[in-house]
């Protein structure tokens, strides 16, 4: 749908960008911003060790049913009004400005933020763990110390520095060669995937402890490694329980984490082709995908390697082997299969699932600027179109810098915690839930045009995605709050934690749930500053959100 604005609404009559993305392409691009890799990662490190009775297999099933509505949302709204800026767009056109500027900046700054984590992850769970395995296997200790470099806080930044430039330059020459780049590498991931399928399905766990204890045994000094981190973990605290419902239901924060970005590509929805359609099905079907090889990979882990080590390694988080994070599990099934060749492909595979958060938080945040450039909230240097690559080369700098910052703070600082952030996003996704709720009634003849105007028993089918969407995400928060290994831990079940500690200072977990606040308030803030400064120009920048953006 092109706009009608009136000339003069917008800054220029169109973006600029051109449609890239195919079927295939937005399909992985989905895939990838969840990133089955690090999903299973956090899950087989985390939740046998400090969730007893977590089942994990069940808190997949869970974390799906919880993302769904909230995926259904946004592929409906991207089918609707296709065009880059994700909820930025549906909110402010729905429910206004001030609500869809503060539910955007939500996610724009914890992108900022956040470019720091998969960066960091791409040296400390991709390069560095590729490395050690190899070595350890080979018996080559110069890749046992480049694996150990790759993880410490300089190693991290000179290889995360380098991936943002690289993604940053590759994005500004245009989303056609990113495109061929993501798929290629997607199926080389996927193909490690298979691999550790393949291991773990000839392997068994005697083998796995036969050669687990050979390969670490020269580093540990332990006649066996395998056991003495079970028993360590078991003096220190750890414990097996049978399943129970709260402990299954808690740790979906880890899933939650990568899994709610299904709907990534809403955020490129003007490069997207034959958008109305695409989007409809891509993001819903990456999830589902995603939790489908989650599942049969991770009960292949818990059958063949067993769930007291898995929860043994990750309670003992490296510590009897040195290392600073416990193995990954590409590690742990390289280990299985003894193989050096095995070894490689299993690292290589894991190394392209490591950092795929970045690409879409990158290419998201930068559109999410285009957005504010082009409808006047931001300087319009910021929705500059490169007429020779067709991208916003002002504005994906200014996140490559944002990203590079978060990633020397995140390096260095072990308070910035990996799922602080969430509970912010989960604001932004009440706000659209309640867009959608309101969309047919708000926006009758913007609905009654769209693709999604469909009807159940009289009422709009995407109110009741919405309303759907709004328990789900409460339900999340409530889990985040709830998590002691979220860093935002201030609920005890529907109770207040003390504010304060025994030294009468703010907890931790509290000042960084009002660190999270703050950014909800301040896309609010950042509007309502746009609007006075406009408006001393003669400019009434409410004008530009009567109409969809241009295209």
């Amino acid at each position: 749908m092109t706009s009608q604005a009136a000339p003069g609404i917008f800054v220029r009559q169109a973006t600029g960008l051109v449609r890239e993305a195919g079927t295939w392409s937005t399909l992985i691009y989905n895939i990838n911003f969840v990133s089955i890799g690090l999903m299973m990662l956090f899950v087989i490190q985390l939740e046998p060790a400090f969730y007893p009775g977590g089942n994990m297999l069940g808190s997949y099933v869970l974390a799906l049913l919880i993302v769904l509505p909230t995926s259904l949302v946004f592929a409906m709204l991207a089918a609707a009004m296709p065009r880059s800026g994700g909820d930025y767009v549906y909110v402010s056109r729905i429910l206004g400005p001030r609500l869809g500027m503060t539910s955007s900046w939500i996610n724009t700054v914890w992108w900022f933020i956040y470019g720091g984590v998969p960066s960091a992850f791409l040296a400390r769970y991709g390069l560095g763990p590729l490395c050690r395995s190899v070595g350890l296997i080979s018996g080559n200790g110069a890749l046992i110390d480049a694996g150990n470099w790759f993880v410490t806080p300089e190693g991290t930044v000179i290889t995360g520095a380098i991936l943002i430039a690289a993604l940053v330059t590759v994005f500004s020459l245009g989303l056609h060669g990113y495109f061929r780049i993501q798929n290629a590498l997607f199926v080389i991931a996927m193909v490690g995937l298979g691999i550790v399928a393949l291991v773990l399905l000839t392997g068994s766990g005697a083998t796995f402890q036969e050669n687990f204890d050979r390969f670490w045994g020269p580093v540990t000094g332990q006649a066996s490694t395998y056991q003495a981190i079970v028993d360590g973990s078991t003096a220190a605290g750890f414990t097996e329980a049978p399943s129970d419902l709260y402990w299954t239901l808690i740790p979906i924060t880890w899933i939650y984490l990568e899994l709610v970005f299904n709907q990534s590509s809403a955020y490129i929805g003007g490069e997207v082709k034959q958008a109305s359609r695409i989007q409809l099905w891509s993001m819903p079907i990456a999830a589902i995908v995603s939790v489908a090889i989650a599942v049969v990979l991770t009960a292949l882990f818990q059958s063949t390697i067993g769930t007291q080590f898995l929860g043994a390694a990750g309670f003992d988080y490296g510590a009897t082997l040195g290392i600073t994070t416990p193995p990954t599990f590409s590690e742990l099934a390289a280990y299985l299969s003894g193989n050096v060749l095995v070894a490689l492909l299993l690292g290589v595979g894991f190394v392209f699932w490591s950092y795929t958060w970045l690409p879409g938080q990158i290419l998201n945040a930068s559109r999410n600027l285009l957005a504010y450039g082009i409808d006047g909230v931001m300087p319009a240097k910021l929705g500059a179109v490169s007429e020779r690559h067709h991208t916003p080369i002002v504005a994906l700098v200014v996140v490559g810098l944002a990203s590079a910052a978060a990633l020397v703070v995140y390096a260095y600082n072990p308070d910035f915690t990996t799922l602080v952030g969430i509970v912010a996003f989960i604001v932004s996704f009440v706000i659209v839930s309640i867009a959608a709720i309101a969309f047919p009634f708000r926006r009758r003849e913007l609905f009654e045009a769209s693709p999604v105007n469909w009807r159940w028993a009289g009422i709009p089918v995407i109110s009741i995605v919405g309303a759907l969407s709004l328990g789900a995400c409460l339900v999340a928060e409530w889990a985040y709050l709830n998590d002691p290994l979220s860093g935002v831990n201030i609920l005890d079940g529907f109770g207040l934690k003390p504010f304060t500690g025994e030294d009468g200072a703010p907890t931790k977990d509290i000042v960084r749930f009002l660190i999270a606040a703050g950014t909800v308030v301040s896309g609010l803030v950042i509007y309502e500053i746009a609007r006075w400064y406009r408006a001393r120009q003669g400019i009434r920048l409410e004008a530009a959100y009567r109409e969809i953006p241009v295209e």
